[in-house]
């Protein structure tokens, strides 16, 4: 999206939403009204009506390229998603890391930043000093944990919000079973659903027998203020949201329940950035962009919407912006 038009006419459509948008094109079908919403749950975590006309056209603008030596239709996963990458990553660079760390207070002065650290397994609290530091969580927690910065950049972190999310995993004695001639897909959607379907975990499996495997169900948490869908969150079981997909999904599959071995239960009060109306070039954005300090902000938040390839970019960005401040390298391969 850094690449894209800086037409007034595009970035216009940042301050409809896309609900409107689509009544002013005469889009009025049912299905199209429904795919479109479905989009804007799907990868923003709320409803069309919450959603910038222009982040939920880029849902589908995005989508429109092709690899090279490719089919249309490719689709390459792991049975472990983005955890496949991380492993490979963490393997061949080998950097040192320390797990259950809480990092709850950045000052960024002009030689260093120090960073209030809270181990959780040690229960013990320690400062660490360095020359940059990259922010690769949420930004809204950023405007929490920064003590002293400047007045503008904490309000634009501020503006950050973030959609509540419900993913379940489901062990099953054996895949779903396939009705009405539709083979399973990798990402499987159930029409007019509170869920976002399901994915299969062993769906380019080659194996030629049907064994175990595992469905990963979503749910956006849409239709109330976010903070307190992040109090339903907390309230509610886990036997109570695995009542809930299990009904969900046994509409479709109504064998569901019986070839069910496990169900696991992940809520997540911070999923994805929500790319209200006005907001993806509505100034918090950019003032963000801005930060010239020794904090370097590198999340898909920084683009607005939750991409990977958004991820990757800002990721990029963000190193290369401190290999040219240590002398080390400059220039970009973006």
């Amino acid at each position: 999206m850094a690449l894209s038009s800086r037409d007034p006419r595009f970035l216009a459509l940042d301050r409809l939403s896309m609900r409107d948008w689509l009544a002013g094109e005469g889009y009025a079908a049912e299905a199209v009204h429904w795919l479109a919403n479905y989009a804007c749950r799907d990868d923003f975590g709320c409803d069309y009506r919450e959603v910038s006309a222009w982040a939920g056209i880029h849902y589908f603008a995005c989508r429109d390229a092709q690899a090279r030596e490719a089919d249309p239709d490719a689709v390459l996963t792991w049975p472990e998603g983005n955890g496949w990458i991380v492993r490979g990553l963490l393997a061949r660079v080998a950097p040192p890391l320390t797990a259950g760390a809480l990092v709850h207070r950045v000052v960024e002065g002009g030689r260093e930043v120090a960073l209030g650290v809270h181990l959780a397994r040690e229960r013990r609290a320690l400062e660490i000093r360095a020359e940059h530091v990259v922010w690769a969580a949420q930004l809204r927690f950023a405007a929490r944990a920064l003590a002293g910065a400047d007045a503008g950049l904490v309000a634009a972190l501020a503006e950050f919000d973030h959609a509540p999310w419900v993913v379940a995993n489901l062990t099953l004695a054996e895949p779903p079973w396939e009705r009405h001639g539709a083979p399973l897909a990798w990402d499987n959607v159930l029409y007019e659903s509170p869920g976002l379907g399901y994915v299969v975990a062993t769906h380019q499996d080659l194996a030629s027998r049907r064994g175990p495997t595992v469905i990963t169900y979503y749910e956006p948490l849409t239709g109330t203020p976010t903070a307190a869908a992040r109090e339903r969150l907390l309230a509610t079981s886990r036997e109570a949201w695995a009542a809930r997909v299990l009904a969900d999904l046994g509409r479709p599959h109504p064998e569901l329940a019986r070839i069910t071995e496990r169900v696991d239960v992940f809520t997540n009060g911070h999923a994805m950035v929500r790319p209200r109306p006005g907001f993806v070039w509505g100034g918090a954005r950019e003032r963000v962009l801005r930060h010239a300090g020794r904090v370097h902000f590198a999340h898909s938040d920084v683009s607005g919407f939750s991409l990977f390839e958004e991820a990757q970019y800002r990721g990029v960005a963000a190193a290369e912006r401190v290999l040219a401040r240590l002398a080390i390298r400059d220039g970009t391969v973006l």
